[in-house]
């Protein structure tokens, strides 16, 4: 039975959703950097041939199509921590420079471990048995994204940015 918050039917469009995802991301990075200076008709173009290259590339597009969810959480996630902020009375995030920059760098590395591991599950190399799902990559993924170690390094990370904050407000 269909319900209102069934959304199956856009799995079909996906291919689309990433092509148009890398073209205005593509687009929005040349523009911010002005790599091309103000001339934007390049920074469309070579947003759009990058789109269209993804788009050849079922490895890409699936990667993209596994990513973007989560790129909206942590966007979401971002927005709720700076409303929270102001809502106790921050200004914003300038008063937590160095404590903004390694977030953003620990949620883009985590990002990009994510994409990869996905992109090297779907490949296969010479030497690599496909049958075979004993590979040494298997092997570290399962030890690395266990719920124990993944857990564990959550509460690793609470622990180092409540120390930074309190030894901030100590000094």
């Amino acid at each position: 039975m269909a319900t209102f918050l069934d959304v199956s039917g856009l799995e079909h469009f996906s291919n689309f959703f990433a092509f148009i995802f890398v073209w205005l991301l593509v687009y929005a990075v040349l523009t911010f950097t002005h790599a091309f200076g103000d001339n934007k008709a390049i920074s469309i173009f070579v947003g759009l041939l990058l789109g269209i290259f993804v788009l050849m590339s079922p490895t890409l597009t699936g990667a993209i199509g596994f990513i973007v969810p989560w790129f909206a959480a942590v966007l979401v996630f971002i927005v709720l921590i700076s409303v929270l902020f102001k809502s106790f009375g921050a200004g914003s995030f300038e008063a937590y420079g160095s404590l903004k920059w390694g977030f953003l760098v620990l949620i883009v590395i985590a990002m990009i471990a994510g994409t990869l591991g996905y992109i090297r599950d779907r490949t296969v190399l010479p030497g690599d048995n496909e049958s075979a799902t004993d590979s040494d990559f298997a092997k570290s993924s399962l030890i690395i994204f266990h719920p124990k170690v993944m857990g564990m390094l959550f509460i690793l990370i609470i622990a180092v940015f409540t120390i930074a904050l309190l030894a901030g407000r100590m000094s």
